[in-house]
């Protein structure tokens, strides 16, 4: 039973495992939830703090599917991973093409905020562009705009300026965080002893599009393969996941780090207790580490994502800054749960909870097989303090939330929890139940065996008492004067005295 268990969770063509990760049978549910500004025109005139009001869902179903894969001779196999996104009326709020919000020009709010110390002769040009545009720092759109793409003046002549730079005409927040590109990710296969250690860690990432490390955070690779910068906790991708599937027989001493685009670095998770998940299959309940969104004072390792040496996000930010066009962005938990109560006291309408706006990860510990996930993140964009567009002065020194989603599977689908309980469960009770039944059969054989033979030797006993003595008997010849033709056997009369 434990051969037929290995073999279907090894990464080979044809193999279950193999089938289930090459294309999932299952979409995740993506749920997005957009802040809607209710007070506009008191905001950016002073008299009022920023109020926001969160509407959602609008819910979205992610495939996944991963193609070219190829298997290498190095014991790793190579893949692009492609995802496709459609729309859910029947599980969203309303339609959100006729539903119209307030939110955030991020456009020409992170240009400014990214010039904040650039000086006068770079933002006098830009505000100078601004005003000719007529940009305003607040706009009036559809949800649906706002999330999959809206013309902007400012795009349109920066994708004109910089192609190479800004290859797209229209701006979307989700537009722009499912542009990931085609990319060539290679994959460990083979399995390491210690599964604590990241090298070389069964199904983690080897490297990505060709570099084992992330270039947005300082990784360059020279012709040679080696590295002209130090490489950082910030910027080595390699020992990662990708989140689709896990070691089998999971060690609960080791931490995963969880890498996608979107996130722009790896998350890490840990073990926190076993649980009876679904179907009464058993799990392994992970959350991010305690730590992982904390600044350099309370986790060193955070140092080498501060955008620079004086700058360093306040605790429960996580900067993205390099992968969203340099415009100072940062991810966190919805609501600004669990991060630093400052960022709640410049906006109303926010509410940290944590069985709303947590995260969790349950795995099935021995084939490493995710049961359930429930990832919730929320995109926000950072204003650092600016001082020449007056008419962006109220968001000076805010984080201004943008959009949560929440990415949940569920639950398993039912096929792989069929395939599940009748390998960890169904089959090794049947192997059970067959091993006791063999032996109970066998011992029954045995006395079986015994039995008959105790009967054969009684039956050949009684039948030799059932035979009279040869004692007994006086064969005689009897005198026939040479006329008989045959013995007669005449009884022995006993004489009786």
């Amino acid at each position: 039973m434990n051969m037929l268990l290995e073999y279907s969770i090894q990464m080979r063509p044809n193999s279950l495992f193999f089938t289930f990760w090459k294309k999932p049978p299952t979409a995740i549910n993506m749920g997005i939830y957009v802040f809607n500004f209710t007070n506009p025109v008191e905001f950016l005139s002073g008299k009022e703090k920023l109020k926001v009001q969160e509407i959602g869902p609008y819910v979205y179903k992610e495939h996944i599917k991963n193609d070219n894969v190829t298997f290498n001779d190095n014991g790793t196999i190579s893949f692009i991973t492609r995802r496709e996104v459609t729309f859910v009326p029947e599980m969203s709020i309303n339609d959100p093409t006729k539903v119209f919000i307030n939110v955030p020009n991020v456009i020409m709010l992170g240009a400014s905020s990214a010039l904040h110390d650039a000086g006068f002769l770079m933002n006098y040009p830009f505000l100078q562009l601004t005003n000719i545009l007529d940009a305003q720092p607040i706009l009036n759109m559809s949800v649906y705009d706002y999330l999959w793409g809206y013309e902007d003046s400012l795009v349109s002549l920066a994708s004109n300026i910089m192609p190479n730079f800004i290859n797209f005409q229209k701006f979307g927040l989700m537009d722009r965080m499912y542009d990931e590109g085609e990319n060539i990710i290679t994959m460990y296969i083979k399995k390491n002893a210690d599964m604590k250690d990241e090298k070389g860690r069964y199904l983690s990432i080897d490297k990505y599009n060709g570099s084992p490390g992330l270039e947005q955070w300082g990784y360059i690779n020279t012709k040679d393969n080696e590295t002209r910068k130090e490489n950082t906790a910030c910027n080595i991708l390699q020992g990662t996941m990708d989140g689709l599937l896990f070691p089998p027989h999971l060690d609960k001493d080791a931490t995963f780090r969880i890498y996608r685009k979107v996130f722009c670095r790896p998350l890490p998770i840990m073990y926190r207790k076993e649980i009876t998940a679904y179907y009464g299959l058993p799990g392994y309940y992970y959350t991010f580490m305690d730590d992982f969104a904390d600044p350099p004072e309370q986790n060193p390792n955070n140092k080498c994502y501060c955008p620079s040496k004086k700058i360093c996000l306040k605790k429960g930010l996580i900067n993205v800054t390099p992968c969203y066009y340099n415009i100072p962005s940062a991810i966190s938990f919805p609501h600004f749960l669990d991060a630093d109560p400052s960022l709640l006291e410049d906006i109303d309408g926010l509410s940290p909870d944590q069985e709303k706006h947590g995260s969790h990860l349950i795995l099935q510990q021995t084939t490493g097989v995710p049961l359930y996930i429930r990832s919730r993140m929320q995109t926000n964009l950072v204003i650092y303090h600016t001082r020449y567009n007056s008419k962006i002065r109220p968001f000076n020194d805010k984080v201004i939330p943008l959009f949560w989603f929440d990415t949940t599977l569920p639950e398993a689908p039912i096929k792989i929890i069929f395939i599940l309980k009748l390998i960890l469960q169904i089959l090794p009770m049947m192997q059970t139940i067959l091993m006791y039944l063999f032996g109970i059969g066998g011992v029954t054989m045995i006395i079986w065996s015994f039995v008959h033979i105790l009967r054969v030797l009684r039956q050949q006993r009684k039948k030799e008492q059932e035979v009279p003595r040869q004692a007994d008997f006086d064969l005689r010849m009897p005198l026939c004067n040479g006329q008989c033709t045959s013995l007669t056997i005449l009884p022995t009369v006993k004489k009786i005295t």
